[in-house]
């Protein structure tokens, strides 16, 4: 009985002990304001309080962080007198015999011990926050903006979403930002209503694009379609030009479309040769693969398949290294587009295409990769979601960033295709922009050969300006 009274009365000694001891510091328990002053002292936890208020408010409008709410400006401060009587009384409250009965029994049953939080007295000027707000909703809150033109740097600002700041939504959130000493809560993104910008006339992209192509010196043909909207713009778009690039992408699907999936390794690799580089050797290959060894019936098969996707203006009749000279006894290929008599791009007698054609052959991969389309319409089983996934992969890995790409921000993906063939520039272009995807087609023939570096400016532009018009600031 001795012994068992002697171990109580020591047992008890030590937990007195440690508990006077932990009085030392704040216990891990005691928050000021949500603010945990664990293993400080008293002064210290007063002064780490009042530092906490000397930061900034972050404060985010429709997603954009604007100028810090700064203490001063609202004559933010701590009463740091009230705040000790707080905390002295708190500290009292957990002190004397009923406390270090508590300690005894949280810590014999290991339950946690009750939290203290601790009010800390701040004042701010209502007045000067409500100011804040007004003078926020001033600078910022705007109706929805049309596109403008900028002569001066050959652009435009793109059409913008309407803002307005609501204040009454605004000011608990960001009072609660204020009374917080945490850092991490010190932050508060405003409420503000959002209005879409409004559906823009393709106008203002073809004034702009117009302007671009003043200066080419050539007969420029161009097609883009918002592939989100449906928005379509056409210069030119029906005018005949030598076509190398959309007929390589439509022997592509060709193949695709007459051997069995997946292709054999040697195939798949001869496709991305040919989508990726101007290699013309590679791509006659792919056409005597599809002609049984015969370049022509291939060419021939390529062409017929074009044309059974409705595109009559594009066309291959010869293999892709072929001179012209030799193909000159032969009989022409006419249509629409080669027949016109009021605008010329000399195009190639063997490969040809219009821009609205390279263009819909495109979508048609796009809409394929995607499970639906004309191609799945008219091949469900030939042409499968995950062959035309291959085909857009292969040009995204396109021969770097040239022409129509150059104009966009660096990080877009795109899937583009291009290239000289004789004194026509051409690019075909799938862009996965942030807001729309987008198709741009661009050829442009140069009766004045021009070096590339005076006439990738053009094409950058043009790629430029229309990511801006269908996606915004980049």
């Amino acid at each position: 009985m001795l012994l068992l009274l002697t171990a109580l009365i020591l047992g008890g000694a030590w937990f007195y002990t440690t508990w006077r001891s932990s009085e030392a510091v704040l216990p891990a328990t005691l928050t000021i304001n949500g603010l945990s002053m664990a293993g400080m002292t008293r002064d210290q936890a007063l002064l780490a309080i009042e530092r906490a208020y000397t930061v900034p408010v972050t404060v985010t409008y429709a997603s954009q962080v604007i100028a810090p709410l700064l203490p001063e400006t609202i004559e933010l401060r701590v009463d740091l007198e009230a705040t000790a009587v707080n905390l002295d009384n708190a500290l009292a409250a957990g002190s004397g015999g009923l406390a270090f009965a508590r300690y005894l029994l949280d810590t014999l049953r290991q339950r946690e011990p009750e939290k203290t939080e601790v009010t800390a007295v701040v004042q701010y000027s209502r007045e000067r926050v409500n100011a804040f707000l007004q003078r926020t909703a001033q600078k910022y809150d705007h109706p929805p903006l049309s596109p403008v033109a900028l002569p001066e740097s050959g652009t435009f600002r793109p059409a913008m979403e309407g803002t307005t700041l609501n204040s009454e939504a605004s000011l608990p959130l960001l009072i609660a930002a204020i009374i917080s000493p945490d850092p991490e809560r010190r932050q508060v993104a405003l409420v503000v209503a959002i209005e879409p910008a409004p559906n823009v006339s393709l106008d203002v992209l073809e004034q702009a694009i117009v302007t671009s192509l003043n200066d080419s010196g050539g007969v420029a043909g161009v097609f883009t379609k918002n592939l989100e909207t449906g928005q379509e713009l056409c210069l030119d778009c029906d005018v005949a030009y030598t076509g190398t690039s959309a007929i390589k992408i439509a022997s592509a699907l060709e193949v695709f479309r007459t051997h069995e999936a997946p292709l054999d390794a040697g195939t798949s690799a001869l496709i991305d040769t040919v989508l990726r580089s101007s290699d013309s050797v590679a791509a006659d290959a792919v056409l005597a693969e599809l002609g049984a060894g015969d370049p022509y019936s291939g060419a021939q098969q390529v062409t017929d398949a074009l044309w059974s996707l409705g595109l009559r203006n594009s066309f291959i009749s010869a293999p892709f290294s072929l001179a012209p000279a030799a193909s000159a006894a032969s009989t022409p290929i006419v249509t629409l587009a080669n027949a016109r008599t009021d605008i010329s791009a000399q195009p190639s007698p063997d490969v040809q295409s219009t821009a609205v054609d390279a263009s819909l052959l495109v979508e048609s991969v796009y809409h394929c990769a995607r499970g639906g389309g004309v191609l799945r319409a008219l091949h469900p089983r030939a042409i499968p979601p995950l062959e035309c996934q291959d085909l857009l992969a292969s040009l995204e890995r396109g021969p770097g960033r040239s022409l129509l790409v150059d104009g966009l921000p660096a990080s877009t993906r795109v899937a583009h295709i291009g290239g000289v063939d004789g004194a026509t520039y051409s690019e075909i272009a799938l862009v996965y922009g942030p807001r729309a995807h987008f198709i741009l087609v661009v050829f442009i023939y140069q009766p004045e050969w021009q070096l590339p570096e005076e006439s990738i400016p053009t094409f950058s532009q043009i790629g430029r300006l229309t990511y801006r018009f269908f996606n915004g600031e980049p």
